[in-house]
Formats: structure tokens, sequence, C-alpha cells
């Protein structure tokens, strides 16, 4: 019976290891005087593991050509294991991730929250990666130079990244000097050498990370279910003997599921998490489920009866209250509001303790308030009956209702000029055209 084995993969790990350790040597300057002034040459790097084919085709396929000079070699001197750095091997750490919405037709992230990812990351095993570096030089001077200049980085490491991936906990790594030595020469020279080798040994501790697991969630958000009306039964399917066991289906409903049922209640420029028994929420746990606040975060509120309506929507952005866990800070966009229907008014007024010239300004021509209490001709300022809710306006000679409120049933819209806030009658009484209490569903935080 074959043994389990892993599918064959390949992260070319250690290669990126080599390419970013040869990068490390790879912009040295040597110094050079010439007729025309001075110069300053760049110092080749390249990793120095070759076959003697190609070191053979590199020497015009003759021993007498010398190695240009000077450069820098890498080698990989010895990878050994480790085993006082060892963690837990069957450790596993799970992540979840969230990801920004793709737009496919502009090729561009958008600000809505796209695909949810859980990570599985399994235990990395750790290695030692010596490397030797090799200076070839024609004469001291240049050895010098370059030494100098290498020198000061490691002292006594260099720490690098080896990617940009944020899950990748193994990604940052040390290179530590170790040992140097000065000359390939002896002292004294038995023959004439042509090049000097300076080598510089590396101690670099890396890790090597066995494959991922990425599954992508499917987190059910919102769940509408609509029953419609009928009055055959055979429309929803069951036998029409069955009829009088269900009776007469003559109502229609929507049942909406969201996380934990919540609500949210918008007033005085916080939005606030509440539970089905209207006890506050932490909405910073909510949003950590799905990811987290941006500049770009915004709050939809659906101001329709329907559900599945998204044709008038308030929107606002949204930033993390300092004071408090249970509510964020909502800054509405007023060009989401409804459009007023009829006139701005001036001031929302109690008629009987304030009037013209006493609390108000002196009547003008235009002056239009909006009454919290009943008025009528015994009040000789005002000349005119009207009832609470009503709107009365001044026309230069006189004050006239200019919106009955025992009349109108239809849903207006109108603004208050004193405080800039748009109200809404909605055959009863003045509301806020948009603070409330949402109901699950009727509210969505764009992360």
């Amino acid at each position: 019976m074959a043994g389990k084995h892993l599918d064959y993969w390949y992260d070319e790990q250690i290669k990126r290891y080599l390419i970013q350790l040869v990068s490390i040597f790879s912009n040295f300057q040597v110094r050079e005087y010439t007729e025309n002034g001075v110069n300053y040459n760049r110092v080749p790097a390249r990793y120095g593991d070759m076959s003697r084919m190609v070191a053979h085709m590199l020497r015009n396929n003759s021993e007498n050509i010398v190695n240009n000079a000077p450069q820098i070699t890498v080698t990989v001197q010895n990878l050994a294991r480790v085993p006082e750095r060892i963690q837990d091997p069957f450790l596993v750490d799970t992540t979840q991730v969230a990801e920004r919405q793709w737009d496919r037709e502009n090729n561009r992230y958008t600000s809505e929250q796209g695909e949810l990812y859980t990570t599985k990351r399994y235990m990395p095993v750790p290695y030692n990666l010596t490397i030797q570096v090799d200076i070839w030089t024609t004469n001291t001077d240049t050895k010098l130079q370059i030494l100098e200049q290498l020198m000061i980085l490691f002292n006594p490491s260099l720490q690098l990244q080896s990617n940009d991936n944020p899950l990748d906990w193994s990604n940052v790594f040390e290179v530590e000097l170790q040992d140097i030595t000065w000359s390939s020469r002896s002292v004294p020279a038995g023959v004439d050498e042509q090049l000097d080798i300076s080598t510089l040994t590396f101690l670099v501790p890396i890790w090597i990370s066995p494959p991922a697991k990425v599954q992508r969630q499917k987190i059910i958000q919102s769940i509408v279910a609509d029953i419609h009306k009928v009055q055959d039964v055979s429309n929803l399917g069951f036998s029409e003997d069955m009829y009088d066991f269900f009776g007469q289906i003559d109502e229609e409903a929507t049942n909406v599921i969201t996380p934990n049922n919540y609500k949210l209640q918008v007033a005085n420029g916080q939005a606030t998490l509440l539970t089905q028994d209207n006890k506050a929420a932490n909405i910073l746990e909510l949003i950590e489920m799905q990811g987290e606040l941006s500049a770009t975060s915004r709050l939809e509120l659906n101001l329709t009866e329907d559900i599945q309506d998204r044709t008038e929507l308030v929107i606002g952005t949204v930033v993390k209250n300092p004071v408090s866990d249970n509510s964020l800070i909502f800054n509405i966009d007023a060009d989401t509001l409804p459009s007023d229907t009829i006139a701005n008014f001036d001031k929302i007024i109690d008629p009987k303790a304030t009037r013209p010239g006493n609390g108000l300004d002196v009547q003008a021509l235009g002056q239009r308030y909006l009454l919290t209490e009943d008025i009528s001709t015994d009040y000789v300022e005002w000349g005119i009956e009207a009832e609470a809710n009503d709107i009365i306006e001044f026309d230069g000679s006189s004050w006239t209702v200019v919106f009955d409120s025992s009349s109108i049933t239809t849903t207006t819209y109108v603004t208050n000029d004193f405080t800039n806030a748009q109200y809404k009658w909605d055959g009863m009484q003045w509301i806020s055209s948009w603070q409330g209490t949402y109901n699950p569903g009727y509210w969505r935080l764009i992360l």
C-alpha cells in the first residue's frame, strides 16, 4: 500500500533568498583615476554557482584567460538544520482575510467588500544558510574601497524582508557577517598571482514554509424570504385537496435575517448598533468580522418600505467613535437626501409663546413658520386660525396657511432653514426624513 505524500509544489523560496542576498552586494562602486578625470565604476555581483561547461565557455575555451575584476560572487557554502529553532511542528494558524471587490469593467478595486477567505498557515521549518561572498580585485586599493563600503552595513547584521505578503510570518530574516578571510594570496607569493580574493562568510537564518490552505468563505449577509399573496393554494405547488388544511391564504409578509439580527439607530451624527430588545451592542466587533474601517467606509440607509428597493438610499461616511464602541460617527452626504417637495420654512415655533416682534423677527414678506400648537384669531399678532403641524407664511399683508396638515396625506419633504435639518410629513406627523431606527436589512455598512 503506497504511503501518503504531498502533491508536487515549488515556491522558489531558497531561490528568492539567494536573489535578495546577491542584490545586497550589487550596487557598490570603485573609484578610478583616468586622463579625463575620476570615474566611478559599478562592481558587478553575481551568483557564483556554475557548471564547468559554462565556466569554460566564459573563458573562451582557454585556460589563459583571466577572470574580470573587480567583481563580487556569492555562493552557498552550507545549508543546515537548526534543531534549537524548531517550534511547535503541528501548529496551524487560522486567519480570516477580506479583499476589496474587483471591478472587472474598470480594472480596479472598489470601496466595497469582496470575497472572504480563510487561510490556514502551517509552522515553517528553520534552517541556517551559510553563504560565501568573494571579492575579486587586482589591487589592494580597489579591495579596500569595496570592503569599507560593505562592512559598515553589518553592525552586526542586516535585516531584510523576503516579500510583501502580510500573511507570511517568515518574511523577515537577517544576514550576519561571521568571518573574513583577508586574502587568497600567501606571503611571500610563490608565483605572480594577478587576482586577489577576499572572502566574507555570512550566516542567514531562514524558514522554509509548507504551502498554506486557502478557502473562500461564503457568509450569508442577508436572507429575504417573500411570502406573496395568492388566492389559490395550487399556486404554491400544493394539492387542492389540502386547501381546507391551509385555509384562505391572503396575507403577505417578508422575513429578513441579518447577522445577529441587529438594528441601527441613527441620530445626532451617530450610528448606534442595537439588539432586538433595543440594547446597545459593540459595533466594532461586528466590523472585525468583515474587515476594518477605512477612509472610504460608508453607511447606506434605505428610506423605503421595500427591503429590495434601493432607489431611495441616504448615504454617509463613518469613522470610529473615540468615546464609544457601540456607535460610529456618521457624516451624511446631503446630496443623497430626498428632494424637498415644498419651500423651506424659517423656524419651528410655538405660536402662543412667541410672536412677530416678540421672540421672533418683525413680520416680513415671505416669512414661513412650522407650528407646534394651534392658534386662533384671538392672537391678534397672528390674525389667523391654524393648527399644530401647519406651515404659515406672511404674504405682505397677513398670515396665511400654506401647508394644511389636516388635509394633506401625501409624503412631503421640507427643510428647516434655521437648523438645516430636513423633515418628512407622513400624513400624521412631522419626523426627521432620515434619522431614526432602521430594522435589519434596511441598513448596510460597507467597509
